[in-house]
Parts: C-alpha cells; structure tokens; sequence
C-alpha cells in the first residue's frame, strides 16, 4: 500500500527541526553518558510537541529560540546537562500539579527549579528600571542562589541581541540601553569576555547605529593601511622570537567599536588620535614550568626591537590579576610615531581568559572599586574555572545565600527599590516619600491588600494606598525597621505633639478667661497636681486628646469647702414613689453613722452621687450634712483638712422612691442624626429624664455633657452602656 505523500511545507518543516536538532546534538557533544544525551533528546521533543512553529513576541520561533539559548549555554559556556535541559525547558508552561508532577519525574527537580527562578527574573520589568549595574546585579543573585540561572539568562540575552533586527526599532533602542547598562556588565564580571563583548558591540550597533556605523566604515576605509603597518611591524619581531627559540603565535586584534566610542568620549579625541588602535597578541606554548620566563623572555625581544612606553607595563604575571587574569601588557613606539599594544601571554593564559572563566569582572574596572556582589562572584570564580563539562555539582559548590541583609522591590511602575530584609510596607512608604508615608493606611501587594505591617520580600510589586485623615502613631515604630522610616515617624510625632501642647494650651486659656482667672505657675501647679499629669506640657497635650476634661478645670479650683449642692429632684408623686409610706412617715434616704437617718439630705454638686455609689457625708457649717461620693475629686483635700467633719454614710434600704441628677461626659464623630440617636436611647429606650445637652463640634469631631435623672447607680450604668455602642460614639463617662 503505497502512503499518502508528505506536502511540501511538511518536508520543510521536518527538515527545519531536524536541522535544529542536529545543531543541538553538535553543541552537546561533550555530553558522554547516554542517559543525559536521552534526556537533552527528549527534551527537545518536548518543547517541539508543544511549540510547533508557534513564535515569540520578537518574532523569532520558540522552538529554535530555545535550542539557541541552549546551544549558548553548550558552546559558549559549557555547562552540565541540567543547565542545557533548562534552557530548552523555560518557555514550557508547567502550572498544574499534574503538570509540576510529570515534569520533575521527567526532567528532575533541579531542573524545575531553576527554570522558576529564570521566570521569577523575567516577570520583572526591565524597561521601568533606573538602576546600576551594581544593584542589578545584587537583584539578580537575591532572586537565585543557583549561578546557572545568571547564566541562562546571559544567553538567553545573548540570543535576544542575535535577533534584535525582528523588533521594532523604538524597542531595538530601549533593549539595547538595557544589555549595555546591565546585562554587559554581568558577563564582564562574570569573566565571561567573549560575552561581553558581543553584547557590547550588538547593543551599541543597535543604540547608537549612526556613531556605530561611521567608526565601521573608518575601520574599514583603514583596514589595509592597519594591515601593512601591522605586516611592517611584526616581522622583525617574529624573526627575533624564532632565533630565540620560542614556540608562538602572533595574533592581531583591532580594538572594538564600543572601546573606540568609550576612548573618544572619555578622552575628547577624534578617531584618528586614539594610539592604541590595534594591538597584538603574541601567544607562547609553553611548558607549565617555563611560563613566566619565556613571557619575560619574549618581553625582552620586544622591547629590544621597539622601545617601550614604561610607565603602561602591567604586569600580570608575576602578580595575576584578583580575577586570575595573566598576561603581561606593553605599550612599544611603531615607526611613525605609533603606539601599539603587545599583549603577551602562554597558551593556557590565553585560553583562560579568552573563553572568560578567569571571571573578568574586575578587568579594567576603575582600580580599588570594590563591592558585595563582585566578592560573592569572587567565590564562584573557582567553581566556574574548575568545571568539568557534565559535571552537575556546579549548583551545590554555587548554590550559596546572598544578600540577607536586603531586599529588592519595585513600584507599580517597576522602578526598584533597595530595602533592608524585614522591611514592612510602611518602610516602603516612607522611602518613596515622606508625605506618602504618613499618610499610609495599607498596600496592594502583587495585587493582594496587606496591612501597613506587612513584611516584604524580594521581587513583590507595591502600590501603596494612603488617606488624608491617616496619620502617624506610636505603634507605627514597632513596624518599620528602616532608619529613615523610624526617623520620619519620630520627627513627626513630635511635631504633632508640640501642635497638641499648643491646642490644648489654647483651650485652657480660654477657659480660664470664662472663669475670670488669669493663669499663673501656682494655678498651673495646681491644675497639674489635680488632673496628676507629669507637666505642664502633659497637662496640654492631655486637654487637647481629651485625657484630661476641660469643664474640671473649675472644680479644681474651688475650695472642697464651699463645693455647691444639689437637691434630689423628685419624680411625680405616686402612691408607689411617695416619699412617705402607708404609715405617713417619710421614708429614709441615707444613714449616717449607722444610726441616724435622713429622707430630705442635700448631694454635693462636685460629684451627684445616686443610689448604689459609695458614700460619705461632710457637715456644712449652716446647710447640714451633704452627701458625696468616696471617690469624688475634692474627697482627699476633705478627708486631710477637714477629718473631723466627716461622717460615715449609706444609702437606707428601699431608697428607690426619687431620683438623682447625674452628668455623662460623651464625645465622638459628628455625623447627621447623632442627636437624635442619644436622645432615642437615654428617653425613649431608657425612660430617663434628660435636664439639659451641651455638646460643642470641632473638625469633624463632638464632645460635651448630658445631665440627666437616674433611679440610681444601676439605671446610670446601663445608660452609658447603651451610649457607648452607638455608631459614632468614642467615649462615654460618668463626671466626677
């Protein structure tokens, strides 16, 4: 039976896979063991099946995409087979249980996890970021403690760079800006220099295209000028090495555009006065023990031929570079006054730092520069040199925790911000602003709502949400860990306290005013010493809040002694409330001494004690005994002064036939129908007589007194528990 043909666009296709695998296999041929070479294969079908010819949003297919970054990270890198699977892998969507199951049964553990960490990374928005190469760096080992991730992303930007002509010119431009700011100087100090420099030279082609191309065009409209004086000027240095005996190679190298642009600008010089053109490369095979001598020996046929420019030797043999970097630089005087740079250096030292793994991230970096992300790199310097390819004890050696100390967050607009670890949405706040801080009253992180106490970690997104009526109070400092957060906090209190003394200050003058009394260090003594304040300033503050009751300020100057009384004021006469019994006799109110009782006494007006409250009496010199009550304000200038007129009081049983003038202190928001509510609840819940309102409004907020007639101590209390549950209502109190 003879099979249906294949179309034309299948062939094609089929050859096309094909092709990128065999590019794939090419790449991985360093990978010996069978088990990894089957599981790179499976892979590859994997992202096949899934992909097809589906594209990314640069145009360029996903599947050859993939198996690019992966043939990077093989070639250029040569990393183990875990690594090669999570390159091919990262564009996988695995997001159900089922999904994570299957995968790391297939692929490992260690696999999925790295590919997180490279989608973690990516969801970040570049584009918004305005930071340096620095804090770049130390966002992106705070996101990973595996150094492959670093790495696949390096080529995964690589790659991007490659294909960069697919993208819009306006984001050509904006990924350009981004590699040359921070991805170049991750593979620079990666020691990764062929990276680097292609990185370098495909961001500014792309960034700068018109400077670009015209240092092109004048390198090219030099090149055979360069080339015969480059012929002219090694040949006697050739000739003087081979009689010498050495084994060599000389190499020519033109300096890179970007290093053209980067020396013109720095220097303020035009194309034709940089000196140091081109420079060449005279590489030694050398023996291991016999290095340093035949790299000084050949130094010295050099500089024999040619004469040296002293003060630029750098010798990097004798003491390496902290990077590792070897090889001795010279800069020699050509004939017409030309200056060219020799590099010299063995094989293995070329190799070395050629294919960057003598981590060159310290390399013509401004000298004594240091910093946290270049020692971290330090340390994985070694790891990354003494790689065996295939080896997958890369992450272990590499897998170290960095940064503890601080985290990276960003702002709705992807701007980054660099906070110290256990920083709360409040220490986020204040370091956007000040205005912003205080006015803080919660966050959307990663688009949930949090509290201001909320603990960021690195990579959240925040988007803080403030109101005008929010303000500052001591328990915000229990929630920020951040210097500038605490000071802001502190500096503010402060200034609102001060505010406070004033008002308060203010509302006392004004008092005394009414009163007729003009302030004085012995009245304010005493008023301190009444409402037991710690000072003047105290007594102030506390006015203003509320702490301390203004309307008190005229009992406490008064004499105890001449504290004015009020009667009990009687409900109707009924046959039940009568004040007198069936038998005609009155009915008694209070007992003094436990033997004499009293029906008509008179309650002081300082403190309007009704039935249920502890007593005492104080006899008057011409009004009889008043009643007071145990705790009322002027009880301990009494008891101290005046011991000898006080009598032992207690209310008689069944003194329920009256009732008694008390007077709560009530404040809270001023909200429409708040009025009517209290006097819903005291009158027409309650059936308790009210004599008189005064309540005074101010920003928004009310305070005042209710005088009203109560059976006794029980009936008060269930009143004010009523009040207090009202909407609006923050205080409720019974004056003293």
């Amino acid at each position: 039976m003879t099979g249906t043909p294949m179309k034309k666009q299948e062939l094609t296709d089929n050859q096309k896979y094909k092709t990128l695998y065999k590019e794939l296999v090419s790449s991985c041929g360093y990978i010996t063991e069978r088990s990894n070479r089957l599981l790179i294969k499976h892979a590859f079908i994997e992202v096949l099946r899934h992909f097809g010819d589906a594209r990314n949003a640069d145009g360029e297919f996903q599947l050859a995409h993939s198996v690019s970054v992966a043939c990077i990270i093989a070639d250029d890198l040569g990393l183990d087979t875990t690594s090669i699977l999570a390159a091919l892998l990262q564009q996988l969507p695995v997001t159900t249980a089922v999904e994570l199951e299957a995968f790391k049964k297939k692929f490992g553990n260690d696999t999925l996890n790295i590919i997180r960490k490279i989608q973690r990374i990516s969801d970040i928005r570049m584009d918004k970021i305005s930071i340096m190469p620095e804090n770049f760096i130390q966002l992106l080992l705070s996101l990973s403690d595996d150094i492959r991730v670093l790495l696949i992303k390096l080529a995964d930007r690589v790659n991007l760079m490659r294909h960069i002509k697919l993208l819009p010119e306006t984001a050509q431009k904006q990924i350009s800006v981004e590699t040359s700011n921070l991805y170049s100087p991750l593979a620079h100090r990666l020691g990764l220099y062929k990276i680097k420099a292609e990185l370098e030279d495909l961001a500014m082609k792309h960034a700068l295209p018109e400077v670009y191309h015209s240092i092109e065009k004048k390198i090219r409209d030099t090149a055979s000028e360069r080339k015969k004086n480059f012929e002219e000027f090694i040949v006697p240095i050739r000739r003087s090495l081979t009689m010498a005996g050495l084994d060599f190679e000389i190499k020519a190298r033109t300096k890179a555009i970007p290093s053209i642009y980067s020396k013109m600008k720095k220097q303020e010089i035009e194309f034709d006065e940089v000196f140091d053109f081109f420079a060449i490369r005279i590489i030694l095979n050398s023996a291991a023990e016999n290095e340093k001598a035949e790299c000084w020996k050949a130094y010295s046929h050099v500089t024999d031929i040619y004469p040296p420019n002293t003060s630029r030797l750098r010798d990097w043999i004798s003491a390496p570079r902290p990077n590792g970097y070897e090889s001795l630089h010279v800069t020699v005087e050509a004939p017409g006054n030309n200056w060219v740079e020799v590099q010299i250096r063995t094989r293995r030292m070329d190799e070395h730092a050629e294919k960057g793994m003598s981590a060159h991230w310290r390399y013509k970096e401004q000298k004594g520069e240091k910093s946290s992300a270049d020692e971290w790199l330090r340390n994985i310097r070694s790891v990354i040199e003494n790689y065996t390819p295939g080896d997958d004890e890369i992450a272990l050696s590499a897998g170290m925790k960095v940064y503890s100390d601080h985290i990276f967050v960003f702002t709705p607009e992807g701007h980054l911000k660099k906070l110290r670890s256990g920083a709360t949405v409040l220490d986020f706040a204040f370091d956007i602003h000040t205005e912003i801080g205080q006015h803080c009253n919660g966050a959307k992180v990663n688009s949930l709502f949090v509290p201001l106490k909320h603990v960021l970690k690195t990579g959240d997104r925040i988007e803080i949400t403030t109101s005008k009526n929010q303000k500052p109070n001591i328990d915000w400092l229990n929630w920020v860990t951040t210097s500038k957060a605490i000071t802001k906090i502190k500096r503010i209190l402060k200034d609102a306290e001060f505010s406070q003394s004033e008002a308060g200050k203010e509302l006392l003058m004004r008092k005394l005013g009414q009163l007729k009394v003009d302030y004085n260090d012995d009245i304010g003594n005493k008023l301190v010493l009444y409402y037991k304040a710690a000072s003047a300033l105290d007594l102030f503050h506390g006015l203003a809040e509320g702490k301390y009751e203004i309307q008190k300020v005229k009992d406490a100057l008064q004499p105890a002694a001449k504290t004015e009384e009020v009667r009990p004021v009687l409900k109707p006469f009924t046959k039940i409330d009568s004040l007198q019994n069936k038998s005609g006799k009155q009915k008694t109110l209070v007992i003094i001494n436990d033997s004499t009782p009293l029906a008509d006494v008179k309650f002081a007006r300082c403190c309007q004690p009704v039935s249920g409250d502890d007593i005492f009496g104080f006899v008057t010199v011409s009004e009889g005994i008043k009643i007071h009550r145990s705790n009322c304000t002027n009880a301990s200038e009494m008891l101290e002064r005046y011991h000898y007129r006080v009598v032992e009081a207690r209310w008689a049983e069944n003194s329920e036939v009256t009732s008694y003038v008390a007077t709560i202190r009530i404040s809270g928001v001023d909200q429409a129908g708040i009025l009517s509510d209290i006097t819903n609840v005291v009158s027409g819940d309650l059936k308790a007589n009210i004599r008189s309102i005064n309540l005074n409004s101010h920003n928004g907020k009310f305070d005042g007194t209710i005088m009203v007639n109560v059976d006794g101590k029980a009936h008060l209390n269930l009143i004010l528990g009523r009040l207090v549950k009202l909407k609006g209502i923050r205080k409720v109190s019974r004056e003293n």
